[in-house]
């Protein structure tokens, strides 16, 4: 017997209101993700590679050269406005001569809440509008900077904008551990491995995602996320009137996380989607973070507590100048001196512990949070990555 939809609407709304139901659900998804990743990495494991990083990287440069004006041009697709805007876009602006995707109504991004398929027809032709007026105009892209996956943007007309306008696609790909290969929606695959036919160049935030493209034969760059100074930065003038502060929706481990933190009488300030705070404005994020004694990151993935992926928080935080706290990420060890410049946790009763430790010793924790804002400044801006990408690629 097949159950009419409206009843399978009511019947899911209603087991979201059942802890017992929610629990299980998020341990099966939880599960689900990473069954995923661990089969992908064993897939690819066994894939040879066919061309070397360098043949890769040689082979898409060949009879390109995205300096073909100075300087370079750049039109970026973005997703998400808050995060974009919260340094990203800034410095492609500061390295590139910058124009971005804007809908039919003149707001920023290509994510909406249309049927998939709609939605990515519907940009695709928003966006070949928006190349062709500019061409008209004589003013042609070197570099489509693209932050997308097939769901939101049908990859065709990133194909074809390559056969008519000779310019180089380049995909953000920041959540490649879970949304690497993707679902069915309408027809279309929905993860960042279905582009790959279609774009140039990817910049992945998961070091073992190069390999996995490149052994498709697409070339790959370790791209991790990264923070403006000028925006995320210090406030001597301002009191730390935070003791630990958590900037993003509430759900999974995040939530048990901060309960746990509030019953050992930690004062913890949370901003984001289901919050009593409520949201923050994108302008007052940085403020916040520089008011607070300690920045608390969580970076686990979805509703994993024990999968973790590289988060924009992870390079805000520290470059704010307040001491940074998060997940004990692999990742993290690569890019910071843990215990030095940031601190991890294991579980929450670590993070407890930590939290407590660093709140009655403040010259330790300052200490660390000097040398975390040193170290996101010599090697973690979003200038320094957009810097080394243009030169990579013969751009300025």
């Amino acid at each position: 017997m097949k159950l009419d939809s409206g009843i399978i609407s009511w019947l899911q709304g209603f087991l979201k209101k059942v802890p017992a139901a929610v629990f299980v659900n998020n341990k099966l998804k939880a599960r689900q993700v990473l069954a995923e990743y661990q089969q992908t990495c064993g897939y690819y494991s066994r894939l040879a590679m066919s061309k070397s990083h360098d043949e890769l990287l040689a082979t898409m440069r060949a009879g390109k050269h995205i300096a073909a004006s100075d300087p370079v041009r750049v039109f970026f697709v973005g997703t998400d406005e808050y995060q974009d805007k919260s340094g990203l876009l800034q410095s492609v602006c500061r390295h590139a001569d910058t124009r971005w995707f804007t809908n039919a109504a003149g707001d920023y991004g290509h994510n909406d809440s249309r049927e998939p398929s709609v939605r990515a027809a519907a940009n695709a032709a928003r966006l070949w509008e928006l190349l062709d007026d500019f061409a008209h105009a004589g003013w042609v892209p070197d570099v489509v900077l693209t932050q997308t996956w097939p769901n939101l943007i049908d990859p065709m007309v990133f194909r074809n904008a390559r056969e008519r306008w000779g310019l180089t696609v380049i995909n953000i790909s920041m959540d490649d551990r879970h949304q690497y290969w993707g679902g069915r929606v309408d027809g279309y695959g929905t993860g960042t491995r279905a582009l790959i036919p279609y774009i140039d160049l990817v910049l992945t935030a998961a070091p073992e995602c190069v390999e996995w493209y490149e052994k498709e034969g697409c070339p790959a760059l370790f791209f991790p996320e990264a923070s403006d100074p000028d925006i995320f930065c210090p406030m001597p003038e301002l009191p730390k009137i935070h003791d630990i502060s958590f900037v993003g929706a509430r759900y999974g481990i995040r939530e048990k996380l901060v309960k746990a933190l509030r019953k050992a009488g930690v004062r913890v300030s949370t901003y984001g989607s289901g919050w009593e705070e409520g949201r923050i404005g994108v302008a007052e994020v940085p403020r916040l973070f520089a008011q607070s004694k300690i920045i608390l990151g969580v970076g686990t993935i979805g509703y994993c507590d024990d999968f973790y992926a590289l988060k924009l928080r992870d390079f805000d935080g520290p470059m704010s100048g307040s001491m940074y706290l998060t997940n004990d990420n692999k990742d993290l060890h690569d890019l910071f001196a843990v215990g030095q410049e940031i601190d991890t946790y294991r579980d929450i009763d670590d993070c407890i512990s930590k939290v407590k430790y660093y709140l009655a010793h403040d010259e330790k924790r300052e200490e660390i949070a000097r040398a975390g804002r040193i170290r996101a400044l010599s090697e973690h801006t979003w200038d320094h990555r957009f810097s080394n990408l243009f030169s990579l690629l013969g751009g300025s």
